[in-house]
């Protein structure tokens, strides 16, 4: 798909996910917050578009505004045509925190969603089953979030977003709350999962290395008010892995495409 010359891509008929022109503003008068000026960007379906920029940029507004959380001041956010006026199942969103029910089990968690929408009790268990055994959690199906690992917890939030098939998930800094083993361990366990089930996603991180191991584009995002700064391919994500994601990461490449990023970063948030 061709890119404009200022990085943002240009609209095609594979267009899946589109911002034109979104601003949001919080508050009025003289407590006026500009959080995001003139936004455009769109992907295409199965695409995993990771955004950074420095803190407070308005990367996680940008996701509120696809999830629906909110609405735009000016301009519009659509998928597949259709303009995003509100939370729907077509997305799913997996926050920081895990936010999983304590007095339901692993099964039960990955369970609830499906059993909301009327899925039958065969069914969602054939659902819940292939979905924790996606994830290495079928053995654990009994146990309660308390007994599990950070790390298997966000393995089952994942989970939860998953089961109710959504045609995107939204991501919101999801590893950043573990350990440096357990990021790049996760790291590793949704890009598997990405490349199993082509789904699109569009992750908020703030580590440079992870957007560009994970994502086919990185957005750059300026201070606030957000803009976008520059929209660069990542090949790393498509890539046939030939080991653990450290063999990537060493690849001159790769260092030379994070190093650029966060070029990118550090000469924005200077300014």
């Amino acid at each position: 798909m061709p890119d404009a010359s200022d990085g943002r891509r240009l609209v095609t008929s594979d267009t899946f996910v589109s911002f034109a022109d979104v601003s949001v503003t919080y508050g009025s008068g003289a407590g006026r917050v500009p959080a995001l000026e003139n936004i455009s960007l769109d992907f295409a379906a199965g695409d995993f578009v990771c955004v950074v920029g420095p803190s407070g940029c308005g990367k996680t507004t940008l996701m509120q505004a696809l999830a629906g959380f909110l609405k735009p001041s000016t301009g519009t956010v659509s998928i597949d045509g259709r303009p995003v006026d509100g939370p729907g199942v077509d997305r799913g969103v997996v926050f920081q925190q895990p936010a999983l029910f304590p007095w339901l089990t692993v099964a039960g968690n990955a369970g609830f969603g499906p059993m909301l929408r009327g899925e039958s009790r065969r069914d969602r268990a054939g659902t819940v089953e292939d979905h924790l055994r996606m994830v290495g959690l079928w053995d654990f199906r009994d146990r309660y979030p308390y007994e599990l690992s950070g790390g298997m917890q966000q393995r089952l939030a994942i989970v939860r977003a998953l089961v109710n098939k959504p045609k995107i998930l939204l991501m919101d800094e999801p590893f950043g709350a573990l350990d440096a083993l357990t990021r790049e361990k996760m790291q590793e366990e949704l890009h598997a999962v990405w490349r199993r089930t082509g789904m699109t996603v569009l992750l908020i991180t703030h580590s440079v290395e992870e957007a560009v191991y994970l994502g086919t584009d990185v957005v750059v995002m300026s201070p606030r008010p957000g803009r976008i700064i520059e929209r660069i391919a990542a090949p790393f994500a498509r890539r046939e892995s030939a080991g653990c994601s450290r063999d990537t990461k060493s690849l001159p490449a790769f260092v030379a495409l994070r190093e650029r990023v966060l070029s990118l970063i550090w000469q924005t948030a200077g300014t």
